[in-house]
């Protein structure tokens, strides 16, 4: 799958040059970077924010190691959560088309003061293979 413009030209939605030894030695299980995706919030409040039906473009990368799952759109956190951390169950994960995952959680489970769902939809070739990772890690 061909990655983004903004990959290719400015380096966005690649995996964190500070990160990438740490998740390295942690033993990278499948990682893709570069990939487009679709930001999909509904119904979220939090401290000073607000997003009704908010739908947003962006170069992302998502890392499953040994240890954690990790997520970044653009150079902005979304997912970094141990792989034994007891709220891996509520995270949801499907492959609604052919080479599209998509990763959904309740941001009150993992952000104290917010509420709503999120969606993160990711165009990669990987989407399988992410999919059986994180479905035997305990992902719904």
């Amino acid at each position: 799958m061909k990655k983004t413009i903004q990959y290719r030209l400015f380096g966005l939605g690649a995996i964190p040059g500070k990160l990438r030894p740490i998740l390295d030695s942690e033993g990278i299980v499948v990682a893709d970077e570069g990939m487009g995706g679709r930001l999909v919030t509904k119904r979220v409040k939090g401290p000073g924010k607000r997003y009704f039906n908010r739908t947003e473009g962006f170069s992302g990368c998502l890392v499953v190691t040994r240890k954690r799952i990790v997520c970044f759109t653009y150079w902005k956190r979304q997912i970094n959560i141990s792989v034994e951390d007891p709220k891996i169950p509520k995270l949801h994960v499907t492959v609604p088309m052919a080479e599209t995952l998509s990763v959904s959680f309740e941001s009150s489970d993992f952000r104290d003061g917010w509420s709503g769902e999120i969606e993160l939809r990711f165009k990669t070739e990987k989407a399988l293979q992410f999919r059986d990772v994180l479905k035997s890690l305990g992902v719904r």
